[in-house]
């Protein structure tokens, strides 16, 4: 053993003896933090006894007589259900810009919780931000847009979209949010908006080289194998009739397009005092997926086109032929097709 280091002998993890090796002028702190590297117990989380004094982060193992071949017992801190599962609290940054506005979702102004500004100009908590786009994202949906009611009559709805540039930062997002958010969306976007799928063997993200296409080829799954994984694009189950190109053989399939089904079968609702829409629709143009879930009766898609949700009339270069976006207008029938798939 090198000049000034001691052996130590710490007991109480896991039933086995854990050898530590350190100067015999080393402080607590370092002595922990060794334990914490071996053990991968939070430096905060730890106690640790000798004979019958508990040792203490300031000071030094000499502090307390502790030499060679001692024997120190550490005792784990354990944290209640209700402790661990408090996430730590959210602080904006001195350069994000604040605003004395009541807080958009709750309606909270007490000037103690700070609300920051967003794009828009309407203010909101890191807490409610937070919550708000989580529950955008757990609905499928990949667009932030403004939730903001106006108190005048009629109301006036915000519906700014937001970038999650500026939703990471001003939500305070840890890295463990950030991890989930950046996958829901990517996620979100590319079944709903774009018609992916992901394999049902390797769980891969695939898309159709011909949108026409219902027997289709997993290249992973079919590497290196005499037999190719072939699934049906609409039930997502193996192929079984090797005889047709249409038919999979399962019997729970219906040989339609799922986008179609709920399209089909979304539920009903009244936008602008007109009965009777349908909540889902898919953009004109691209076919991207998109519910309505308030406010006015116009939709921007991530394409750019713009499209009235009831009549399903695209905006003209002279502007809405449907009326403004509080007009009533005619409800177009549920879409049969999936535009921009042929």
């Amino acid at each position: 053993m090198a000049p000034g280091l001691i052996q130590i002998f710490v007991y109480g993890i896991r039933r086995d003896i854990t050898t530590i090796n350190i100067h015999k002028d080393a402080t607590v702190k370092e002595f922990f933090t060794m334990i914490s590297q071996k053990k991968g117990i939070p430096v905060d989380q730890m106690r640790a006894i000798y004979t019958t004094k508990q040792l203490e982060i300031g000071k030094r193992l000499s502090d307390y007589g502790v030499q060679n071949e001692s024997n120190v017992f550490l005792v784990l801190r354990l944290l209640g259900g209700s402790e661990r599962s408090i996430p730590p609290e959210k602080e904006l940054d001195d350069a994000v810009e604040l605003s004395n506005d009541p807080d958009m979702i709750t309606w909270d102004d007490d000037p103690e919780n700070k609300r920051a500004k967003m794009p828009c100009g309407h203010a909101i908590t890191p807490e409610s931000l937070t919550a708000y786009c989580r529950s955008i994202l757990d609905a499928g949906r990949s667009q932030f847009l403004c939730p903001y009611i106006s108190q005048d009559q009629p109301p006036v709805y915000c519906r700014k979209e937001w970038d999650y540039i500026d939703v990471r930062r001003l939500a305070v997002l840890s890295e463990e949010e950030i991890e989930e958010f950046e996958k829901k969306i990517s996620r979100n976007y590319l079944i709903k908006g774009m018609g992916i799928q992901e394999c049902p063997k390797c769980n891969s993200m695939v898309q159709r080289s011909e949108k026409k296409l219902i027997r289709v080829v997993c290249p992973i799954c079919s590497m290196n194998k005499s037999n190719a994984f072939e699934f049906c694009w609409h039930c997502l189950h193996e192929w079984k009739n090797k005889q047709s190109t249409t038919v999979c053989g399962n019997e729970d399939c219906s040989c339609e397009d799922r986008r179609l089904k709920m399209l089909r079968n979304c539920p009903r609702k009244t936008i602008i005092g007109v009965v009777g829409c349908p909540s889902l629709r898919a953009c004109v143009f691209c076919g991207m997926m998109i519910e309505h879930v308030k406010a006015c009766k116009h939709m921007r898609c991530r394409c750019g086109k713009e499209f009235c949700f009831i009549c399903l009339k695209l905006k003209e270069p002279s502007g809405w032929k449907c009326g403004r976006y509080n007009e009533a207008c005619t409800v177009a029938a549920v879409q049969t097709t999936i535009p921009g798939d042929n």
